[in-house]
């Protein structure tokens, strides 16, 4: 192992110690853990950019590409975006239409561990900070592409999905959205993500298919978790404290 001296100024020397006390650890691990965090970071966002679409490719089909290949044709955004994230889940994918661009969506819903890091999906010039999660129902685990929303009390699940999962309704929740109120069965769910297993309640609700993910991640389940959403660099990742 390789020996890496780091001059520091005094005053942000303290504040190390200060911290790696606060945290129970040593120094040198919250150094190691920040030099790790920022690799990661960095060789995610450096992903190169995808490839045209190839000549076979229908007309009016969607396409996920992937590693300069594709990865998934279909008919709508949720559908090749899925696909993808079943072959390809460490991978940063693009969405495009053959033929002519996506028209763009704007959405809004209410209701030592390692960092693991994806870069944004892109859906023509839109971009959408997606991460592969797997609903574990009692017989079938369903894996779907799901995006953070803070905003969010609730995680959200398409009903398609936890029809899919097979999961059993617990009880009937009114949840508070600006087209206003609406009422929606929740369920218990196991989830399971790159960084750890959950158990927590979710919602089913209608998630258009226009939109490349099927599961929001509300703050019910964000609060077990640390989430960096880096804009700038367009990647977004995960870390159980």
């Amino acid at each position: 192992m390789a020996v890496l001296n780091v001059r520091l100024a005094e005053e942000m020397k303290r504040k190390l110690a200060e911290l790696a006390k606060a945290v129970g650890t040593s120094q040198s691990h919250l150094v190691k853990s920040a030099v790790e965090e920022k690799i990661a970071v960095h060789e995610v966002a450096h992903t190169d950019a995808p490839p045209k679409i190839p000549e076979w490719v229908p007309d009016g089909k969607y396409v996920a590409l992937v590693r300069g290949a594709v990865a998934a044709v279909g008919d709508s955004v949720a559908e090749v975006v899925a696909a993808a994230l079943q072959k390809f889940s460490e991978d940063h994918i693009h969405v495009a239409r053959k033929g002519r661009l996506i028209k763009p969506v704007h959405y809004a819903f209410f209701a030592e561990a390692t960092m693991k890091c994806w870069k944004y999906a892109t859906v023509d010039e839109q971009s959408y900070p997606i991460i592969p999660i797997t609903i574990v129902g009692k017989e079938k685990r369903v894996t779907a592409a799901s995006s953070p929303d803070t905003a969010a009390s609730l995680t959200l699940v398409s009903s398609e999905i936890v029809a899919e999962a097979d999961l059993q309704p617990i009880a009937q929740e009114t949840i508070a959205t600006a087209a206003g109120p609406v009422k929606t069965r929740t369920f218990n769910a196991k989830i399971e993500l790159a960084v750890g297993k959950y158990e927590t309640v979710i919602a089913s609700l209608r998630i258009p298919k226009v939109l490349p993910f099927q599961v929001l991640l509300g703050r019910n389940l964000l609060d077990m978790i640390d989430l960096y959403a880096l804009g700038k660099t367009k990647v977004v990742c995960l870390k159980d404290p």
